[in-house]
């Protein structure tokens, strides 16, 4: 009887740290991205993320920024997106697709922003990207 209560304390405990651990590994898997490129057009950035096998496309305004963690290649941030092809917006900037491809969007005169074939099908904004600096919180 003594081995019986024992056994089954343990494999409270396992399940108990088990259900825990995943918890906290799905909180972070939420909102965590790799940054595997970085690139610019005109006065925009464009941050390409990763999260598990899923690419994204990050649209930042260039502006002068006097503080925060500037974005690194090969780094991960639990960046908060937003898709623009449901809104039509990056930021408080309306985009529109471009008439004669409908994967581009005109940011302004100058600026048509593409999707990428089947690997990027969507352009995100995220609250806590200013140019190109991470912050932990909305800026």
């Amino acid at each position: 009887m003594k081995y019986i209560l024992i056994l089954i304390s343990l494999i409270l405990v396992a399940c108990a740290s088990h259900k825990m651990d995943s918890k906290s590994s799905i909180k972070n898997n939420i909102a965590t991205y790799n940054v595997y490129k970085i690139d610019s057009i005109n006065t925009y950035y464009l941050i390409y993320a990763k999260k598990n096998d899923s690419l994204y496309k990050i649209v930042s305004k260039k502006e002068v920024v006097k503080s925060g963690n500037k974005i690194q290649l090969n780094s991960s941030y639990a960046f908060k997106l937003h898709s623009s092809l449901s809104e039509f917006r990056i930021g408080n900037i309306m985009i529109s697709p471009k008439t004669s491809n409908i994967n581009c969007f005109a940011f302004d005169k100058e600026t048509n922003i593409c999707l990428e074939g089947d690997s990027i099908r969507d352009l995100y904004s995220a609250d806590n990207i200013k140019a190109i600096y991470f912050f932990k919180k909305k800026q």
